[in-house]
């Protein structure tokens, strides 16, 4: 019987009370706003680097805009626009997103079942408020019907659609919304609709295009379509709630098996990573290990795919993708810093617990305290030079070379992995920059609003990469950067092979 489910039965007043939707005064809002702006200057471990290095606007200087609009928000939906809008600067680096429901029943049961002592601090009776804002994110976004790529500045509709006797195949382009260009429709969404209180970057928008609904009473877009015969055709488009689906592609769908293995030729093998789950571990492990035995040692080149893996568990990258793969132990340093009042503020056995998922990844033989970047005060700041221990064990029967490949969709766990490769040179990485936000000293930790009861995770420690760069702001860098292209839509030979960073492995490497 799962955890969530004797819950929900012991529990089941908390789910109606889920769905209440709270009264904030105009103070209650403003009190929220103060309460992020205290936040991140006490502990936030970027907004510093993302004004003076990423060229972001000061939280600080912004802070009076964002307690009026607080204050004048007419509803609930329009404050949420509003904390949201502020919480993407303060969180533009590294972790900082809202939990989603399905992360909050995690953290609740976590917490529950941990006596208050599980990955966040806060108590498990304080998460229902919490759901009612992960709802409300869901809804400030709709999606159009079908799916869409965008690729070189242009949009294409990516599955066959039909509406009004009009059949809209596959691969037509998106020519005007509303009447107005791609370009222009996406700046006029930025400027006119609730993302002019988002500050910080919104270029996310120009990938997923129809997302946001428009203010009044239209159910949809007027889009102008051209297909393949050159010919246009005009049709609305009806919103569908919520933002849009996980890419169904089988490239991305972990539903539809998380490790892959494919044998792209005699001496070249292939491996896809979806994601570093937890419990995938030993079963992934078990069928890496079965699919480089069968090979009998032949390949001279090993491709690992983990591209768009958002993370999971570090003890998934330490058992299944480091340890098998090394001949001795490896040592490597890192160094990592954080806001002395954060460290001197939480309760010692949480900070404890956030260093459990990073402590235990890769052994810490020494901890030191070491010399600050440039500028850092060191009144505020604490640095650390972390030594660390990572010792083989069972190895794959695979002597060749390693390949890596790493784009901007990797992060958290993913982003460790990449970094530990890097610092271990036991791969070589393909591809683009990742995301940038995994754990040196602490996890991301959880922030929750006191009026409203929002509930965020946020970056609890500043990275500093080994050519000196922040990792939270440009990412593990990779070592041999390809130009951007599309995924694979299928995990077939034929559909891999026709990868351009596979070719090029391949072909030039």
């Amino acid at each position: 019987m799962s955890k969530r489910y004797i819950f929900s039965v012991a529990f089941p007043g908390l789910l109606l009370l889920s769905s209440c939707a709270p009264h904030l005064t105009a103070e209650q809002r403003r009190r929220d706003i103060e309460y992020l702006a205290t936040w991140a200057k006490d502990y936030h471990p970027c907004v510093e680097v993302n004004k003076t290095i990423k060229g972001l606007p000061s939280y600080e200087a912004i802070l009076s805009d964002y307690l009026k609009l607080a204050e004048q928000a007419q509803s609930n939906e329009e404050f949420f626009h509003v904390v949201w809008g502020y919480v993407n600067l303060i969180g533009a680096s590294g972790h900082g997103y809202l939990l989603d429901e399905e992360s909050l029943w995690s953290y609740m049961l976590d917490s529950l079942w941990n006596r208050g002592k599980g990955m966040s601090d806060i108590p498990w009776h304080q998460f229902h408020e919490a759901s009612y804002w992960a709802r409300l994110y869901d809804h400030s976004f709709v999606h159009a019907p079908f799916r869409i790529r965008h690729q070189e500045g242009e949009y294409f509709v990516e599955e066959d659609w039909g509406r009004q006797n009009i059949r809209i195949p596959k691969g037509s382009r998106i020519l005007r919304i509303n009447g107005m260009p791609c370009s222009t429709y996406v700046q006029y969404l930025k400027e006119k609709t609730w993302l002019r209180h988002v500050v910080g970057n919104t270029n996310w928008i120009t990938k997923h295009l129809l997302v946001i609904r428009e203010e009044g009473g239209c159910k949809g877009w007027n889009v102008v379509f051209r297909l393949s015969d050159n010919s246009e055709h005009a049709v609305l488009v009806p919103y569908k709630q919520g933002f849009p689906p996980g890419n169904a592609k089988e490239f991305t769908d972990y539903r539809k098996g998380n490790c892959i293995c494919v044998e792209l030729a005699e001496d070249v093998g292939y491996i896809r990573i979806k994601a570093m789950a937890h419990y995938h571990r030993e079963g992934d492990e078990k069928k890496m290990r079965r699919f480089l035995t069968e090979s009998g040692g032949a390949y001279k080149k090993l491709i690992i795919d983990i591209r768009q893996n958002g993370g999971g568990s570090t003890f998934y990258v330490y058992d299944t993708l480091i340890r098998p793969f090394l001949d001795e132990t490896a040592v490597y340093k890192q160094t990592t810093g954080i806001k002395r009042k954060f460290l001197a503020d939480t309760d010692p056995a949480y900070v404890e617990r956030l260093r459990g998922g990073v402590s235990t990844w890769a052994w810490e033989t020494k901890i030191e305290e070491t010399e600050l970047p440039k500028d850092f005060d060191p009144n505020e700041w604490i640095f650390y030079e972390i030594t660390r221990e990572v010792k083989p064990s069972q190895r794959y029967a695979f002597q060749g070379r390693l390949y890596v490949l790493i784009d901007g969709g990797c992060g958290s766990a993913t982003d460790t992995c990449a970094d530990t490769l890097k610092r271990t040179r036991l791969a070589i990485l393909v591809g683009q920059p990742t995301a940038g936000s995994l754990g040196g000293y602490l996890m991301a930790t959880t922030l929750r609003l006191p009026e409203s009861g929002m509930i965020f995770r946020m970056e609890a420690d500043l990275d500093i990469n080994p050519d000196g760069s922040f990792n939270e702001l440009v990412g593990v860098q990779p070592d041999v950067i390809l130009p951007a292209c599309s995924l694979p839509e299928r995990m077939d030979k034929e559909t891999l092979l026709k990868d351009p960073w596979i070719q090029t492995i391949l072909n030039e490497m």
